[in-house]
């Protein structure tokens, strides 16, 4: 029946907001988290990072002496790709189509983390200073001339669709390396290494395989954040239907 439904929606042709919802709702069981994840060297100092458990992040490290209720604003630095010397998947995708999947990922993230934080350009008291790289299971890393722009959600997640009808190589799996850093002191107060592996689909949906694993792990990650931060300063997220 969910089947029918999805086939009906995307053959009527919807409009933004409904084709939003749409595609959000088949990106979110999109993914799976990875077995296992490599470190690309971005974040410089891996030692304080430890295997998470659960639900939590392959690798992880909460800072036990922060207070996150002190902060109310973000500074986040563009998002960078740091792909692999040998076999990129990044590499065989076009410039164009790396700005349109960072641009989804800021854009993400800013809407889901604009709840409740005011992002700034400076740091100051109570700003976190976000660094943020999608890269991927491979020892040795330089990062691409290529970062993500400030844009409406609408616009990124147009923009990602039309990845959708393009050729270039799918992306399976996504890995991402953040961390948070006081933006005062630069005291790291959080970091992660994750990794994302996209789930196999068949079907008429199958046009939309090469950017699915994508999205759904842009958007679990920044939806986890913006939970993860609101129980770091003390607040109970709101359950959902």
């Amino acid at each position: 029946m969910r089947s029918k439904l999805l086939k009906m929606a995307v053959k009527a042709g919807l409009g933004l907001m409904a084709g939003s919802s749409l595609l959000l709702a088949v990106a979110c069981g999109a993914t799976h988290q990875g077995r296992v994840v490599g470190k690309s060297g971005f974040l410089g100092d891996y030692s304080q990072l430890t295997e998470g458990k659960g639900d939590e992040a392959l690798l992880r490290y909460l800072n036990p002496n922060a207070d996150f209720r002190k902060y109310d604003k973000i500074l986040m630095e563009p998002i960078k790709i740091y792909p692999g010397v040998k076999d990129s998947y990044w590499r065989d995708i076009s410039n164009g189509d790396r700005r349109k999947l960072l641009n989804y990922f800021d854009s993400t993230l800013r809407s889901n983390l604009g709840k409740r934080f005011t992002f700034v350009s400076d740091p100051g008291p109570g700003v976190m200073r976000f660094r943020i790289a999608l890269t991927e299971l491979n020892s040795s890393a330089v990062a691409l001339d290529i970062v993500s722009s400030v844009m409406p959600p609408g616009i990124a997640l147009s923009s990602l669709k039309s990845i959708a009808t393009g050729r270039g190589s799918a992306i399976g799996q996504v890995s991402v390396e953040f961390e948070a850093l006081d933006g005062q002191s630069g005291e790291r107060l959080a970091a992660m290494v994750d990794k994302r592996v996209g789930n196999k689909y068949t079907g008429n949906l199958d046009k939309l395989e090469k950017w699915r694993a994508a999205q759904g792990a842009f958007d679990y990650w920044a939806e986890r954040m913006s939970v993860r931060l609101m129980e770091l300063q003390g607040e109970k997220p709101p359950t959902k239907d």
